[in-house]
């Protein structure tokens, strides 16, 4: 249990610590999906964490704090008001300060871990979010230039926020002051894998936001994927700087948490030796 100073609010953070546990450990920070299920998604990480050798730590994220799609899947950047706001298809008014945000909980959370309940010796940790945490883990991208992130895998994203004032938030960063042409290019050069299964191609009875602007990035879960990165690459040829994305699709993959897993957790280890 963390008590989050920031928002008073009691944060079950569920973890896995392996048996070869040292100092040198790499740390993962897990991002639910839709569900809420903090719980069931570290219990799929255990196998894989023993495997490779990695620290888990997988936060909830509840709804009192952090309501609905507002709250949770674009991070509370913004006070909702409305139905429509909380459900995160326009944008409010009013935004919430940063220590709100829900991108920050994550910097709080391993701050917590490395200060107060380990030995743990490193000072970034990787961030994996899948489905509605993938939405997250994006979105703290944008938000987060300054986090001890260091890299950001981003699984599964059923649509995307566009580096592209000319759109309005939540689908583009128009009326974000934040989210400047600063904030792109340290978004751009950030480590970011952008994974896709190659079977996650279902379009009818799923939670995928249908609206005009998420159907302008693709019909599908893969589409989408490849269509942010492409916005991506061509981003950072403009602004001639950094870019730092991959992109991935994983043939055979449904949207299951179960199947990205084992390869995010190889991916990570590799990444961290």
């Amino acid at each position: 249990m963390f008590q989050d100073p920031a928002t008073n609010h009691n944060v079950n953070v569920y973890y896995y610590q392996p048996r070869n546990y040292h100092a040198d450990t790499p740390v993962v920070l897990v991002l639910h999906g839709l569900r809420r299920d903090a719980e069931e998604y570290r219990d799929s990480w255990v196998e894989y964490a023993e495997r490779e050798g990695l620290m888990v730590l997988a936060p909830r994220f509840s709804s009192e704090a952090y309501p609905g799609g507002n709250g949770f899947n674009l991070g509370n950047v913004f006070r909702a008001s409305t139905a429509e706001e909380a459900r995160g298809y326009t944008r409010p008014e009013q935004m919430n300060p940063p220590d709100q945000w829900a991108f920050t909980l994550v910097e709080r959370v391993f701050a917590d871990f490395r200060d107060r309940r380990s030995t743990n010796s490193h000072q970034t940790y990787y961030l994996y979010g899948h489905g509605a945490g993938a939405q997250l883990a994006h979105r703290f991208a944008m938000f987060m230039p300054e986090s001890h992130a260091e890299e950001i895998i981003v699984a599964a994203a059923g649509w995307y926020t566009m580096s592209d004032e000319s759109i309005e938030w939540p689908y583009g960063t128009g009326g974000v002051p934040t989210l400047d042409s600063a904030a792109t290019r340290s978004l751009l050069a950030q480590p970011i894998l952008l994974l896709a299964g190659g079977a996650d191609t279902a379009t009818l009875h799923t939670v995928m936001r249908q609206v005009p602007q998420t159907n302008a990035q693709g019909a599908t879960r893969v589409e989408r994927t490849r269509y942010y990165y492409e916005a991506g690459e061509r981003k950072a040829q403009l602004l001639n700087t950094a870019f730092n994305w991959r992109h991935w699709v994983m043939p055979g993959v449904t949207h299951s948490p179960d199947q990205m897993t084992p390869f995010a957790a190889r991916y990570i280890a590799s990444r961290a030796r």
